[in-house]
C-alpha cells in the first residue's frame, strides 16, 4: 500500500514532467456493447447505454482542507469514518457548493505568484468519497474507471489501494481498478488540488473553479478487448465513391476484427472482417494489436454543418467461431476537409466560417455541463445562424462533440494550453521541461476526439506566444492526422505551426502593433506575395456589453475576398455566476464580487446572450449578417425580388418566403412564396402585379422573412432564419399645402417666466434657465423635468477600455470625456426672448457649457408654438475644437411613469447608428420595462434609432431621431456595477437623440468605434416636432 504520506512528500503537483501515474492511454469513447442490434440502437443517445458502465455521479462525502499536508492520511483508508462530513454533488465545483473556498476571475493575470512550477502553500484541497458495488459480472473483466473532468489534479484510492495520480483539468483521465476493485462493496477517495503545475497552462479568461466537474463513470472490459479504434473517409472527385478506414487496435489472445456500416438502422457493408497484423506494418514490422478495414461506399450521403448525416459504425472483436467478444461503436460521418489553393474547403467546397467561441460555462453549476445544457446551446447557436464553435480554451464535454456531429456544427477543437499570464508569455512554450506536459495536451486531445466528423481543425491552444513546444505538437499533429488543418493564433497569428492565418482582433480596415508584432487589415494579410493560407479569425467582434458596432464590415469583407473565411465571435455567453448579496438579492457576479483578488472585475461577461442565455440585442445583428440568404430587388412593376443563397450543400427543405408591403410600417399587402432552392443558385420572385398608388408624405418598406414552415433539428416551425428590409422607390404624390393659421397662442410675460396658451395647453418658460419647465394639455402636467441638452451617456464597456476605478485609461473614450470635463460642464443660460410671429409664437434660447471658464459647448434652442399646441423645435449645437468626440447629442427630460410606449422606427430590440442592421423600420409597441436591456454591468442601453415618430403617454414626438426611455437615471446607470443595485425613480427619462456616437466593438479595450460613427463635427443640427398625441 502506498501511504498518503509518502506521496505528498514527492510533491507531483509541482512537477511538469509527472503528469500522471498509473493513467492509461487516451483512446476514443468506448462502451463495451453486449452486441450488435444494441451497439445500431445506441446511435441517437448522447451518453452511451450500455450495461458494461455504471455512473458513479451523485453524492459523494466531501471535506475541505488548505493544504494536501493538512489532509488526514488516513482518509484514504476504507475504513475510516466520514460520517461527519458533507455531502458534494458530483459533479460539481466546490466553490459553487457553500464551501469557505471562492471562485476567482481573472483574464490574463494569474490568481498566484507566477514561480512555475511552484503553486501556492495554501492550495485547498479536498477529499472526495464514496461506496461502489461490483456484481459477479464484472469478476472476470477488466474493471476502469473514468474521471471525464477534475480541476485541477487529483490522486485516487480504492480499498485502501492507490490506483494513479492525474493532471489536466479538461480530458479524461481513466484508471485501471481491477487489481483493486472486486465483486461487492468498494470504497472510494479521490483527493483533488486546486493549484498544480498545471495551473500555469490554464490561465484561460474563466473561473478559476475546482473540483470533480464532469462525469465519473465505471466501465468494464473483456479482457480480450477492442482498446481504440480511428474512423477516416475520403471521396474520389465525383463523390460517387466514398472510402472508409478503420483501423483497430486490440488487446489478448483473439485478433480478427469485423467491422459493419450501418444507414438509418440498415447494415449496407455487410460484416468485413480482418486479420491484425496484416495490413498494419512499419519499420518494425506488422503490429500484432492492430489491423485495418478500408471499403468503398457508393454514393455516400455526405457530412455538412447543412446535412450533417451520420452512419452508424459497429467494430467487433471475434473469437475463432467468428462471435464476438467485444463490440464497440460510434456513428460516422463522410466528409473530408482540406485547404486547396488557399481555400479552406469541406468536401470539396469552400466554406465560410459562422463561428462564435464557447466556454463551458452555467450560472449556478460553473464548469458543469449536462447533456441538455449544452444541447440548448448548440440549438441556440444553430437558430442565430452559426455554423461553428471553437472550443474557447481546452477539449470539452465529450457530449459536445456528439451533439455538433448530430446537429452540424464544425468544430475547432483546442488543447487545454494558454499561458496568458506569463512574462514572457512564451517562457514555458519555449521551454523543454514542458514539452511533454504540452504534448499530452494535444495528444490525448486527438486521441479521444479523433472519429467526430465535426472536428474540422485542431488548435494548439491559445494565447502562449510561440516556441518549441508549439513546433513540436505541430509535427506531431500533421504526422498523426494529416486530414485535418492546424491552427494557432500565438506568436503573430501567421507562424510556421499554424495553416492558417488565424488572427484575434484584427481589423478590416486598420493595421495595429501588438507585442511588438504586426496585426495586418484583414485584406491586406491575405495580400502579401509570399501569403498563400486562408485567414479566418479565431476571435472577433468582441461582445462585451453593448457592442458588435460596425460587424457588417467584417461581413462585407468575407464576402469579397474568398480566402477571407469568416470567424469566431467572442464569445457566446456572459461567464456571470449567481450570488446573493447581503441583502439577499440574486444576481449575477463577476470578478471580484466574491472577494477574490486579483481580479479582472467584468471582462468575463462579453458574451452574445446573457447567462441564462436570454439573447442580447447585438446577437440578432451577428444572426442577421450571417444570414445564408441576399436580398435584391428588381423592379416594382411587377413587384419582383431576387433571393440568392449562400448554402453550399443542402439547404433547408422546408422554407417559405413572407413578404409584406408595408406603409409607414403598417401592411398594406402581404404573402408567402414556397421556396425550393438549390444551393448557391439565386431566383426571382414575383410578388405583385404592381405597387398599390403612392399616398403623399408615406414611406414604403418591403419587408422579407425567409421562415421554416417545418422544424428542423435545431428550430421550431416558423423560425426566421433570414431577413431584410427594402426600401421601395415609388413616386410620392405632392404633399397638401399647409394653410397658415388665424390665431396665435396667448402670450403672457411675468417676472421670472414666460406662459404661451392655447385652448388646450399651455406652456412655461423659465427665464433664468432657458428651459421650457411646464407643458400642460387639458390641464395636465405632461413633463417633471425640463427638456435640457444631454452630452453624456452612462459608459458601455467600450468606452471603459482599460481604465480601473480612479484610473482612468487616456486612450479610452471615458478618460478623454473625463480629461474634457464633458460630466461636469457648467449650464448657463446666455441669452432668451419670445418673439410673435406671423404664424408661430417663438422662444430662442442660447445655452452655453464651460469647463472652468472655457465654453466648450454652446447650443441654440428655437420653439415655434402653434395655436393647435404644436411645438416645433430646433437645436444648434456648436462644440470646441479640442473636444473629443461628443457620446451623444440631444436632450432629455423628465415625464410621469406609463405603461408602454410605441414608436415607427426600427425596432423592435434595441439598436445603435454601428448596430442597427437586423432591426427593421416598422411599428412597435413595447412595455416600459422592455425597452432597459439588463446587461450584468449596467450601461448607456436601450436606444431605438431611426424614429420618425415616437408616442408615449399623450405626447407625440416627430422627427427623425433615436430615444430611450428609463426609469433610471443616467448617473444610476453609471455609478451601479450589477443590474439589481440599479433604483428605478417614480417617473420616467425620455432622451432623445440628434446624434449618438456608435457603440464600436472590434475589441473592448482600445477606442474601437468608426470614424463615421464618431461625433467628431463640430457642429450639429436636429429638429424635432412635439405635439399632442392624436387618437
Amino acid at each position: 500500500m502506498t501511504r498518503y504520506a509518502e506521496l505528498i512528500q514527492q510533491r507531483h503537483w509541482e512537477n511538469p514532467a509527472v503528469t500522471q501515474i498509473h493513467r492509461l492511454p487516451a483512446h476514443c469513447p468506448l462502451s463495451s456493447y453486449p452486441n450488435v442490434d444494441l451497439a445500431v440502437d445506441d446511435a441517437d443517445n448522447i451518453i452511451p447505454c450500455s450495461n458494461s458502465r455504471i455512473s458513479l455521479n451523485g453524492d459523494w462525502k466531501f471535506s475541505l482542507f488548505v493544504s494536501p499536508e493538512s489532509v488526514p492520511a488516513l482518509s484514504v483508508c476504507p475504513e475510516f469514518d466520514d460520517d461527519a462530513w458533507r455531502d458534494m454533488p458530483v459533479p460539481s465545483n466546490w466553490q459553487l457548493q457553500g464551501t469557505e473556498d471562492i471562485p476567482i476571475y481573472t483574464n490574463v493575470q494569474y490568481p498566484f505568484e507566477t514561480k512555475p512550477p511552484i503553486v501556492p502553500v495554501d492550495n485547498p484541497t479536498a477529499v472526495y468519497r464514496t461506496h461502489f458495488a461490483l456484481h459477479e459480472a464484472w469478476s472476470m473483466s477488466q474493471t476502469l474507471i473514468c474521471f471525464e473532468g477534475v480541476s485541477a489534479a487529483f490522486y485516487v484510492w480504492c480499498n485502501g489501494e492507490f490506483v494513479g495520480y492525474s493532471q489536466d483539468s479538461r480530458l479524461p483521465a481513466e484508471f485501471d481498478l481491477s487489481n483493486a476493485a472486486h465483486v461487492g462493496d468498494n470504497q472510494l477517495t479521490v483527493i483533488v488540488l486546486r493549484w498544480c503545475d498545471g495551473s500555469y497552462l490554464e490561465d484561460q479568461d474563466m473561473w478559476w473553479l475546482s473540483g470533480i466537474f464532469r462525469d465519473v463513470t465505471l466501465r468494464k472490459k473483456p479482457r480480450n478487448a477492442i482498446m481504440d479504434f480511428s474512423v477516416n473517409t475520403t471521396m474520389d472527385p465525383t463523390h460517387q465513391t466514398g472510402m472508409l478506414t478503420v483501423n483497430t487496435k486490440v488487446r489478448g489472445s483473439y485478433t480478427r476484427v469485423a467491422i459493419q456500416l450501418f444507414d438509418e438502422g440498415a447494415d449496407i457493408s455487410g460484416p468485413v472482417i480482418a486479420d491484425c497484423g496484416q495490413r498494419v506494418v512499419d519499420e518494425k514490422g506488422a503490429w500484432a494489436d492492430r489491423c485495418e478495414h478500408s471499403f468503398a461506399i457508393s454514393c455516400p450521403r455526405l457530412w455538412s454543418d447543412e446535412d450533417p448525416h451520420l452512419y452508424r459504425l459497429v467494430v467487433s472483436l471475434l473469437d475463432d467461431n467468428d462471435e464476438p467478444l467485444d463490440i464497440e461503436a460510434c456513428n460516422v460521418g463522410f466528409r473530408q476537409v482540406d485547404i486547396t489553393n488557399g481555400i479552406l474547403r469541406v468536401n470539396d467546397e469552400p466554406v465560410l466560417i459562422r463561428g462564435v467561441n464557447r466556454h463551458e460555462c452555467h450560472p449556478e453549476k460553473g464548469y458543469v455541463q449536462t447533456v441538455d445544457d449544452i444541447e440548448q446551446d448548440i440549438k441556440l447557436i444553430k437558430q442565430h445562424n452559426f455554423n461553428a464553435i471553437r472550443t474557447a480554451h481546452y477539449p470539452n464535454h465529450p457530449a459536445f462533440y456528439a451533439l455538433c456531429d448530430k446537429y452540424g456544427l464544425y468544430v475547432v477543437d483546442e488543447a487545454n494550453i494558454e499561458t496568458h499570464g506569463m512574462t514572457p508569455m512564451c517562457g514555458l512554450s519555449d521551454n523543454t521541461e514542458w514539452l511533454n506536459a504540452y504534448m499530452e495536451r494535444v495528444t490525448r486531445m486527438v486521441e479521444r476526439d479523433k472519429n467526430h466528423p465535426c472536428v474540422i481543425i485542431w488548435s494548439l491552444g491559445n494565447e502562449s506566444g510561440i516556441g518549441s513546444n508549439h513546433h513540436a505538437m505541430y509535427q506531431w499533429l500533421k504526422q498523426r492526422d494529416p486530414s485535418r488543418p492546424v491552427q494557432y493564433e500565438g506568436g503573430g497569428a501567421d507562424t510556421r505551426a499554424t495553416d492558417i492565418i488565424c488572427p484575434m482582433y484584427a481589423r478590416v480596415e486598420e493595421d495595429q502593433l501588438q507585442w511588438g508584432l504586426p496585426k495586418w487589415a484583414i485584406p491586406k494579410w491575405i495580400g502579401f506575395p509570399e501569403e498563400t493560407r486562408p485567414l479566418i479569425l479565431c476571435e472577433y467582434a468582441h461582445a462585451m456589453g453593448n457592442s458588435l458596432g460596425s460587424f457588417d464590415k467584417y461581413w462585407k469583407a468575407f464576402r469579397s475576398h474568398p480566402r477571407l473565411q469568416g470567424g469566431f465571435i467572442w464569445d457566446w455567453a456572459d461567464q456571470g455566476l449567481t450570488r446573493k448579496d447581503d441583502q439577499g438579492n440574486e444576481h449575477w457576479a463577476y470578478g471580484g464580487d466574491f472577494g477574490d483578488t486579483p481580479n479582472d472585475r467584468q471582462f468575463c461577461i462579453n458574451g452574445l446572450v446573457f447567462p441564462d442565455r436570454t439573447p442580447h440585442p447585438g446577437v440578432f445583428e451577428a444572426k442577421f449578417h450571417q444570414q445564408y440568404f441576399g436580398y435584391h430587388l428588381v423592379s416594382t412593376s411587377p413587384l419582383m425580388v431576387t433571393l440568392s443563397n449562400e448554402y453550399v450543400f443542402h439547404p433547408p427543405e422546408n422554407l417559405v418566403l413572407r413578404w409584406s408591403l408595408q406603409e409607414n410600417g403598417k401592411q398594406i399587402v402581404g404573402g408567402e412564396e414556397a421556396l425550393y432552392l438549390r444551393a448557391g443558385v439565386a431566383m426571382d420572385y414575383k410578388l405583385l402585379d404592381a405597387l398599390p398608388h403612392a399616398k403623399p408624405g408615406r414611406e414604403y418598406f418591403l419587408n422579407l422573412d425567409v421562415v421554416l414552415s417545418a422544424a428542423e433539428p435545431w428550430a421550431s416551425t416558423g423560425s426566421v432564419i433570414g431577413w431584410s428590409q427594402l426600401a421601395l422607390p415609388v413616386s410620392r404624390a405632392l404633399p397638401v399645402p399647409t394653410v397658415s393659421p388665424d390665431t396665435l397662442p396667448e402670450v403672457k410675460e411675468h417676472s421670472d417666466h414666460w406662459t404661451i396658451c392655447g385652448d388646450e395647453f399651455e406652456l412655461r418658460f423659465d427665464k433664468q434657465s432657458g428651459h421650457m419647465v411646464q407643458w400642460l394639455i387639458d390641464g395636465e402636467e405632461q413633463i417633471l423635468d425640463a427638456p435640457k441638452d444631454n452630452f453624456i451617456r452612462p459608459p458601455i464597456d467600450n468606452d471603459i477600455g482599460a481604465s480601473e476605478a480612479g484610473k482612468p485609461d487616456p486612450s479610452a473614450w471615458l478618460g478623454k470625456w473625463e480629461h474634457a470635463g464633458l460630466f461636469e460642464l457648467r449650464h448657463e443660460n446666455l441669452f432668451n426672448t419670445v418673439d410673435i410671429l406671423s404664424d408661430v409664437v417663438q422662444v430662442r434660447a442660447h445655452h452655453g457649457y464651460f469647463v472652468g471658464d472655457d465654453m466648450v459647448i454652446s447650443t441654440f434652442w428655437r420653439y415655434e408654438v402653434s395655436v393647435s399646441g404644436t411645438i416645433d423645435l430646433h437645436v444648434d449645437v456648436n462644440v470646441a475644437p479640442d473636444m473629443p468626440s461628443l457620446p451623444r447629442v440631444g436632450l432629455e427630460f423628465a415625464l410621469p411613469l406609463t405603461d408602454s410606449v410605441s414608436w415607427f422606427g426600427r425596432g423592435p430590440f434595441e439598436n445603435y447608428p454601428d448596430r442597427r442592421s437586423a432591426a427593421m423600420v416598422s411599428r412597435y409597441l413595447a412595455h416600459i420595462d422592455d425597452l432597459h436591456t439588463p446587461y450584468v454591468f449596467p450601461s448607456e442601453n436601450g436606444l431605438r434609432s431611426d424614429v420618425r415618430t415616437l408616442d408615449i403617454d399623450n405626447i407625440r414626438v416627430s422627427g427623425l431621431f433615436h430615444f430611450s426611455v428609463s426609469r433610471y437615471s443616467q448617473e444610476t446607470l453609471t455609478e451601479a456595477k450589477h443590474d439589481h443595485e440599479l433604483v428605478a425613480d417614480d417617473h420616467l427619462y425620455l432622451r432623445i437623440d440628434g446624434y449618438h456616437m456608435g457603440v464600436g466593438g472590434d475589441d473592448s479595450w482600445s477606442p474601437s468605434v468608426h470614424p463615421e460613427f464618431l461625433l467628431s463635427e463640430r457642429s450639429y443640427q436636429y429638429s424635432l416636432t412635439l405635439s399632442p398625441k392624436q387618437g
